[in-house]
């Protein structure tokens, strides 16, 4: 096992093929692109996306309340992941550096990650808001991710 994916590369067996809906716009598209590109990089490889497929489905919904049919919480949420989807609720993230932490949120649920309250340096809070300025603006995969990460995946050395 890799306490820290980092450590040595990995291989992605299987790349995630994903679909953006439409109505993000460029900027919005190019952040979601970033968080991907941050969590390839640091599980060390194991993480891979390919653009063009339906193991991941990013939609854009209007108001929180579409959320409804999906989570009976709805009104706390301003994104969810769930069954290889992930809502973001349209303009509910206005700040670049946020809305690309939302998105490292939500695809470390769809890695299987859940919540974290125990450490600062995290993207898996339960509140984005809890996550550090520090990530906000130097996009990184915190350790205490990668670790939940290796173990959610028994990440071991590459021979």
């Amino acid at each position: 096992m890799v306490a820290d994916p980092g450590e040595c590369p990995g291989v992605c067996e299987r790349p995630i093929s994903y679909t953006l809906d439409a109505g993000f716009d460029p900027d919005q598209r190019a952040l979601v692109e970033q968080a991907m590109h941050v969590w390839e990089r640091g599980t060390g490889g194991r993480v891979c996306f390919a653009q063009g497929g339906r193991d991941l489905v990013i939609q854009k919904v209007g108001r929180p309340e579409d959320l409804e049919p999906w989570d009976a919480d709805w009104s706390q949420h301003i994104a969810l992941s769930k069954a290889g989807h992930i809502w973001i609720v349209d303009d509910s993230v206005s700040d670049a550096g946020t809305f690309r932490a939302l998105l490292m949120h939500e695809i470390g649920h769809h890695l299987g990650l859940g919540h974290v309250e125990d450490t600062p340096m995290s993207y898996m809070h339960s509140r984005v808001n809890d996550t550090p300025e520090e990530l906000r603006v130097h996009p990184r995969l915190p350790e205490r991710d990668g670790r939940d990460f290796c173990a959610e995946h028994r990440c071991i050395c590459a021979p």
